[in-house]
């Protein structure tokens, strides 16, 4: 899929003085409706077990910070642009490695295809689906490889609007995360739907302006790697998923 940000916005961004760089007292965080990784509950509070781990990460490195839900790719071009901002979560590709300082992995994302109950293909490779219309949605990192692959790539502003194309028969089949896959699902009661292919497994992180202060950046990944060893993000992603 397209880059978001042209060269001549990038550059500007890169060229702010030090003092416009990230503050590493208070972050403005940005993310999606991406369940069960970050999401909405109904209070309006954002959760999630990519939130989880992030505010214990933060709150170990004494760093203030608070959460604003957009969509992706607002979210993503706000934290290129915006000093002091961090997106997440975040799938690190070649594509936007030098966009952004990267603090992870903070989760392991198998992406899948799903099918309608009804699909008899045999689906055995991604190749498998290449004559077919896949569902994905505007900036996600699974819709980016897709179209790198050449595969045809039915474009959705929301992943959610994909559970409702491929219930409609209006794509094939939808690419999408494992475990945001079987919760959209859920939500839109969408029980004629099964995943058929694991295709790949990324990992994502919490992505920061790219401006970020490199002794911030090393603090957060210390911080995160002492939280993998003390066990923290095992009992953190245990309460969302067992497998």
């Amino acid at each position: 899929m397209k880059q978001f940000l042209s060269a001549s916005l990038f550059s500007a961004c890169l060229s702010l003085t030090p003092a416009q760089a990230a503050d590493p007292a208070h972050l403005k965080l940005l993310t999606e409706d991406y369940p069960p990784f970050n999401m909405s509950d109904v209070s309006g509070h954002i959760t999630g077990l990519s939130t989880d781990i992030v505010h214990q990460l933060l709150q170990r490195a004494g760093i203030s910070h608070d959460i604003e839900l957009l969509p992706w790719v607002r979210a993503f071009n706000r934290a290129v642009l915006e000093p002091g901002s961090c997106v997440y979560s975040t799938t690190r590709t070649e594509q936007r490695e030098h966009q952004l300082k990267w603090i992870g992995p903070i989760v392991e994302n198998p992406w899948v295809l799903y099918a309608r109950s009804d699909n008899k293909t045999v689906v055995t490779t991604l190749e498998s689906v290449r004559p077919y219309r896949l569902g994905g949605y505007s900036g996600d990192a699974t819709a980016q490889y897709l179209i790198s692959k050449n595969f045809e790539v039915d474009l959705a502003s929301t992943d959610v609007q994909n559970v409702r194309k491929l219930v409609a028969g209006r794509i094939d089949f939808w690419a999408t995360g494992k475990y945001s896959g079987a919760m959209l699902a859920t939500r839109e009661k969408a029980a004629n739907i099964r995943p058929v292919l694991t295709f790949n497994t990324t990992f994502m992180y919490l992505a920061c302006h790219p401006r970020m202060d490199d002794r911030t950046v090393a603090l957060l990944n210390n911080t995160l790697d002492r939280m993998r060893k003390d066990g923290t993000v095992a009992k953190i992603t245990a309460r969302y998923h067992q497998d």
